[in-house]
């Protein structure tokens, strides 16, 4: 039923749903007025240089109603900083929240707002489908891929790209729903994976009052602890004319064995290792069944040196003799050993710049993140960086480290205002860290006692999930989950997630179980059903 209201000569309609309440809707004259719209000035909390709309277009969405496609940009107080692009989709019928997507790697692209939030259900309408407004910003630049980090050598877009392009974004889209429906959100959620987790962390970090909930999903919230690894892992590699480096047969080879090894451990043979915990206890077994013997060297097994320096940093990580921001001295490696592909590269050859795919993934990351982060003029010595001594370079990654790391464990501003944290990783994660994540959660129910943590915090650890894809590809509605949470405060239970993966193991099911638990098959039944699955927590 449609319910005449004042704002109906804007062309604006409050619309009463099927549960009772009311919604906004927009029509396309109103849509389209809003291309002739001034942003003024003092919307934004944070210093720019002023917002603008470029486009406001009625747009059909496949399957469902249409909506009106906002573009346009947040100018820089810099004119040699670029600006920020943004798109924001306002519903036909909006339900009065909005949903700010995050982005990926060092950003530089608008985010896909049209589809559904990270790892949402494939079999359910998108977000913007729901009624809700989706937002998002290429995080303050343009790039060709996510890769580039050349925006950083500028101070404004680098500030942008840390941390405030979320805020400028948000307070723009804010705008725009009062200026469309003549209402406040309601509720205001951030989702978002990698980079796009880490923004979501940050969101209710440094805005707890705006943010009503978040999902995050493998977040790099130890931005500058991971260049740091890569950084490691360079070295690690490449030193001793690349002495370090495993061949891609070998390193698929290492994965499939610690796979085959541990898979059992849940109480199924199904390519999945979710008791990690267990198999990590056997991983001198997976190295001592492909060191070398009796002075071998050849490419199906791995040398003194690749043992000693690419696979302990890649499975135990670093230490550092100083601090971070948030006390962070410590990145404690990955699940390499336990079924998880190392990403180092196709070729042994060191090049110069280090590119992704020729050269490891995360090597070339941190020479991006080197050169333009903190060395700035295209001159800094990557080939020799030390990560344990710094000299010089110190000050500036402490610096860095507190404009864009995410991983101060109190929450306390977050959870006394209500808002609510789902966290999710996966256990073959090679990019950011299982560990990594594991341990900011552990370190957030330290800080605030775990009943005040439990209250607002969830954190599911996902078998076979790597970043993004992996062998166990999953889906499960964790918006729903999310808003239920806010507006009806029922804690997420029960959910089971959905296989997406191009293989025989699409469309089986798992529980979605809250760490330190993890899937167990009870011995019954098809291993595809979730339904023949507990949470376990003893090995």
């Amino acid at each position: 039923m449609i319910i005449r209201s004042p704002l109906l000569a804007a062309g604006i309609l409050l619309v009463s749903t099927s549960g009772g309440t009311l919604a906004a809707a927009l029509d396309r004259q109103a849509c389209e007025t809003l291309s002739s719209s001034g942003i003024p000035a003092d919307t934004i909390s944070l210093k720019t240089g002023g917002a603008a709309i470029s486009s406001a277009r009625w747009t059909d969405l496949s399957g469902s109603a249409p909506f009106c496609k906002v573009l346009g940009t947040v100018l820089p107080v810099d004119p040699e900083a670029p600006a920020i692009s943004w798109e924001i989709d306002l519903p036909s019928v909006w339900n009065g929240r909005m949903l700010q997507y995050g982005g990926g790697g060092y950003n530089g692209i608008l985010p896909e707002t049209t589809k559904a939030s990270i790892h949402g259900p494939l079999d359910r309408p998108v977000p913007l489908a729901q009624g809700y407004v989706t937002f998002g910003s290429d995080s303050g630049h343009t790039a060709q891929n996510t890769n580039d980090a050349s925006f950083a050598k500028n101070d404004e877009a680098l500030v942008n790209y840390a941390y405030m392009h979320i805020r400028k974004t948000r307070d723009v889209a804010a705008w725009l729903v009062k200026t469309a429906y003549g209402e406040e959100p309601r509720a205001t959620y951030f989702a978002g994976g990698s980079t796009g987790g880490r923004e979501a962390l940050t969101a209710a970090l440094r805005w707890p009052d705006i943010y009503n909930g978040i999902i995050s999903y493998y977040p790099t919230a130890n931005f500058v602890g991971l260049r740091l690894w890569g950084a490691a892992l360079n070295r690690a590699i490449y030193d001793d004319n690349s002495a370090g480096w495993i061949a891609p047969d070998l390193v698929k080879a290492i994965a499939d064995y610690a796979t085959e090894q541990c898979d059992d451990l849940d109480g199924a043979k199904d390519g999945l290792v979710s008791n990690v915990a267990a198999c990590r206890a056997r991983a001198q077994d997976v190295i001592d069944h492909f060191a070398c013997q009796d002075g071998q060297s050849d490419a199906s097994c791995l040398t003194p040196v690749q043992i000693d320096r690419t696979i302990k940093v890649y499975h135990e990580g670093y230490s550092l003799p100083y601090e971070l921001a948030n006390g962070f001295d410590r990145y404690p490696g990955y699940n390499s050993l336990e079924g998880i592909t190392m990403n180092l590269g196709k070729q042994a050859t060191y090049d110069e710049p280090v590119i992704s795919g020729p050269n490891a993934h995360h090597a070339a990351r941190a020479y991006e993140f080197f050169q333009h982060f903190i060395g700035r003029d295209g001159k800094f010595d990557y080939r020799s960086f030390d990560i344990a001594n710094p000299g010089p370079y110190r000050d500036r990654l402490l610096e860095i480290s507190e404009m864009a790391d995410a991983n101060n464990p109190d929450l306390s501003a977050f959870q006394q205002a209500g808002g609510k944290v789902i966290l999710v990783q996966g256990s073959e994660d090679p990019s950011v860290t299982p560990l990594g994540t594991a341990a900011y959660y552990e370190n957030v129910r330290e800080t605030m006692g775990a009943d005040k943590a439990s209250s607002f915090v969830r954190f599911y650890m996902l078998p076979g999930l790597a970043h993004g894809k992996g062998n166990f590809a999953p889906t499960w509605d964790s918006l729903a989950a999310l808003d239920n949470w806010v507006v009806n405060g029922i804690v997420p239970e029960g959910y089971v997630a959905t296989d997406t993966t191009d293989t025989p193991t699409r469309g089986r099911t798992l529980p979605v179980c809250a760490y330190p638990t993890w899937p167990r098959f009870e011995g019954k039944g098809d291993v595809r059903d979730a339904a023949n699955f507990t949470c376990a927590s003893k090995n």
